[in-house]
């Protein structure tokens, strides 16, 4: 069974329903990515017993959880280097696709987001630009440097997965940054992963 979601673009909004779930989503996506310090090894999971997974789940692995224009990345574990960075260019679309695994099915996802324009190994910075896709709602960006343009989110569930793909127009040049993406289940259970030096639009 495939069902697909109605596009939903994203807007830049400061209400206080918004300021309560970017600061939820950033300190969940903050206190999970620490236990990297530890080692790029571990697995990325939440402490649920059954938490959203980006391949590294208990009942299914997989290695292909992210997708970008095309080119596929393994994102299981908390931390991880890719060989080559993605070139995001200026005034063209490119998409950003995550594959995500939830023990109890794909609809318990309820949130995605992505974490960027931020350098170095400190795992508590997760950047100053970011995308949050509630799903079935509108989405919403912080994009102080317009970098972002416009953001086109959908998902579709082909089980036992979804996948939630971001249509990116860049508008601005960022510097290579490192990539956070997190996802959230209807427990309030997440996962997050940190990619390094992933992204750059030029």
């Amino acid at each position: 069974m495939i069902i697909i979601s109605v596009l939903y673009y994203g807007k830049a909004v400061t209400t206080d329903m918004h300021k309560k779930f970017m600061k939820l989503t950033s300190l969940i996506a903050i206190i999970l990515l620490s236990s990297a310090i530890a080692g790029q090894n571990m697995p990325a999971y939440a402490a649920y017993s059954n938490p959203p997974s980006f391949g590294s789940g208990k009942l299914l692995k997989y290695a292909d959880g992210l997708t970008i224009n095309g080119n596929t990345i393994d994102i299981s574990k908390f931390s991880q280097q890719i060989p080559v960075p993605q070139i995001l260019p200026i005034g063209k679309s490119s998409t950003i696709t995550l594959k995500i695994f939830d023990n109890e099915g794909p609809a318990t996802i309820k949130s995605v987001s992505l974490y960027m324009n931020m350098q170095g190994t400190d795992l508590s910075n997760i950047g100053d630009t970011s995308i949050s896709y509630p799903m079935n709602h509108h989405l919403y960006l912080v994009d102080p440097h317009n970098l972002l343009g416009n953001v086109i989110a959908e998902y579709k569930i082909e089980q036992p997965f979804v996948y939630v793909t971001f249509h990116i127009t860049p508008t601005g040049k960022m510097d290579l940054s490192n990539l956070v993406v997190s996802a959230m289940d209807d427990h309030r259970s997440a996962t997050s992963s940190l990619i390094i030096n992933a992204i750059q639009f030029s």
